[in-house]
């Protein structure tokens, strides 16, 4: 099936009903598209690319608690603000990049609070957290005067090691009952006889296999380092794209995904919020969806603007635009109690590009104090319209109830994963980014899941009874598959959880150590991009007790094409 998009402008015109949506998850992706997002923004993680979609899908079920997110739901910032004295605030997921004068981009946690009609950006910096100020005109002060900065920069170069390959040979002795006429196949040497014409058999096998030579390449070491910077004043103005437009974008472009609407810089939202008449509000950086129950949706811009009591939402929808007033408990206040139509629509079918075809679904709900939410309300609205319902499976269907996923209760058990305080074993692998610093531009692991596996991804893929055609490479079909949503998606998934061992998110600078595990030999499962150009490690790696280290380059990597 075709990505969902728009078909004809969104007139009815299928060449018959569509199949039902499997899941609850391919329900809120019809739900998005339909409310009008770009179809690249819905399928979201699809569509960020083969091998970092998985990653990122994985890392965070595999490992709870161990791969942090950030909040989730609330007032977040986005957008790069630079300034005199090399300033930089490059705001990605869970954190901001701060640096200036001689450092490196160091990574920072940070929050926002609204008092007095103003937006107080705090950023948590040694020896002094950072107090800003974010103005209406979306430029960030500070203090008067110098500024003090804990922060990093290139300490020296650890030169890369190599080791020799070499052969180990194991021999195993089996020994199984045979009878008189199954001894002339053995030599007598090998036989005990045990009476009443029965003979014990021993067979020793001799197994040889070669360790390949291990090769780590070099890496620059960064070390603490405080730096007097000048008086702060940003903005966006000649600011260059930061680590998270850069990410999306470039990793959209590579299974051909369109960028959409880019993500305006300064506050914005994250999360879903609900009321109890079934009214949602979902926060995307570029858009926010109006909902009224589980189907009828529509997309808006929004600003986020610091008002007198506090931050105020404004939604730009041309009919009925609303104000939601973010309140000291978390809670969106609308001001109203009023009813609320959503100019919704739905999927009726297909056209003959594959294209999904729509019809208008109007529903009105009644507003109230929104809470945040995990989920889109289930229910809820009235119609306001004749309501085509054919995305919504009847009672009974077995594809609106997702089969059991095998690996799942084997990762849930508590004891598969290693995990900060219930480690596996002692042997623990530390991870840096061994790619050169660039000027202005973040670290190309920055971020990014480090996950190990029991087993290799090809034999993962082929375990979970997927099939990779002859010549292509496997992340990259699982990496269709997902975009397109077939089932071949899930069986991975799933292989993939079951596999896990350890995993970590790296820091700003690429660096990140995994959870010790068992001494013995287990498979990389990282990507990354650096020059337009997509990387995996995937290769095999014996850890020993104790420490272990590499540096993740070019040199070890594999292209992915």
């Amino acid at each position: 099936m075709a990505a969902p998009q728009p078909g004809h402008n969104g007139q009815p015109g299928a060449i018959g009903p569509i199949t039902p949506p499997r899941n609850a998850e391919e329900r809120e992706m019809r739900r998005c598209v339909s409310s009008g997002r770009l179809p690249a923004s819905c399928t979201g993680n699809q569509l960020l690319g083969a091998f970092g979609q998985m990653l990122n899908s994985v890392a965070s079920q595999v490992a709870p608690g161990l791969i942090k997110d950030g909040p989730p739901t609330g007032p977040t910032m986005a957008g790069v603000f630079v300034g005199p004295g090399n300033w930089r605030l490059d705001f990605i997921d869970g954190g901001v990049l701060v640096n200036c004068s001689f450092l490196s981009p160091n990574q920072e946690a940070y929050s926002l609070d609204f008092k007095s009609g103003r937006a107080v950006l705090t950023i948590n910096t040694t020896p002094r957290p950072l107090v800003l100020t974010l103005r209406a005109d979306n430029t960030i002060t500070g203090p008067p005067g110098p500024v003090t900065i804990d922060g990093v920069v290139a300490g020296g170069y650890t030169p890369g090691t190599t080791t020799a390959g070499h052969t180990e040979t194991s021999t195993t002795t089996t020994t199984e009952r045979i009878n008189a006429y199954q001894a002339p196949g053995y030599n007598q040497s090998q036989l005990t006889n045990t009476g009443g014409g029965t003979y014990d058999a021993t067979t020793t096998h001799t197994t040889t296999t070669n360790v390949p030579g291990a090769s780590t390449p070099g890496y620059t070491n960064f070390v603490p380092k405080r730096a007097t910077c000048p008086a702060i004043s940003l903005s966006t103005k000649g600011a260059t794209v930061g680590v998270q437009t850069m990410q999306t974008d470039l990793l959209k472009n590579m299974f051909g995904g369109d960028k959409g609407a880019p993500t305006p810089p300064g506050i914005r939202m994250k999360g879903i919020y609900a009321d109890s008449a079934g009214f949602s509000v979902q926060f995307f950086p570029e858009s926010v969806i109006l909902g009224c129950g589980p189907d009828a949706a529509r997309a808006y811009p929004y600003t986020v603007e610091a008002g007198a009591s506090g931050a105020a939402i404004k939604i730009a929808a041309p009919d009925h635009p609303l104000t939601l007033a973010f309140k000291s408990d978390g809670s969106l206040d609308p001001g109203a109690t009023g009813p609320y139509q959503v100019h919704g629509r739905i999927v009726t079918g297909q056209d003959n590009d594959g294209d999904f075809t729509f019809a208008p679904m109007e529903q009105t709900c009644n507003l109230a104090v929104l809470a945040p939410s995990k989920t889109i309300p289930s229910g809820g609205g009235t119609a306001a319209t004749m309501v085509a319902s054919a995305a919504t499976p009847p009672s009974g269907n077995p594809a609106a109830t997702p089969a059991a996923t095998p690996g799942t209760a084997a990762y849930n058990n508590g004891g598969t994963l290693s995990v900060p305080g219930a480690t596996l074993g002692n042997a623990t692998l530390a991870l840096t980014s061994g790619f050169p610093a660039q000027a202005g531009a973040p670290n190309p692991l920055a971020g990014r899941p480090y996950i190990i596996l029991r087993d290799s991804y090809a034999n993962i893929v082929a375990k979970a009874g997927v099939t990779v055609p002859a010549g292509m490479s496997p992340y990259k079909f699982v990496g269709t598959a997902c975009m397109n949503k077939t089932p071949d998606c899930q069986k991975v998934n799933d292989a993939i959880k079951a596999s896990a061992i350890s995993a970590v998110r790296a820091d700003a600078n690429g660096t990140g150590t995994l959870p010790g595990v068992p001494p013995g030999t287990y498979y990389l499962m990282i990507s990354a991009r650096y020059n337009n150009q997509g990387y995996v490690w995937g290769q095999p790696i014996q850890l020993k007790a104790g420490p272990n280290s590499l540096a993740l380059n070019q040199t070890n990597a594999t292209p992915l094409n």
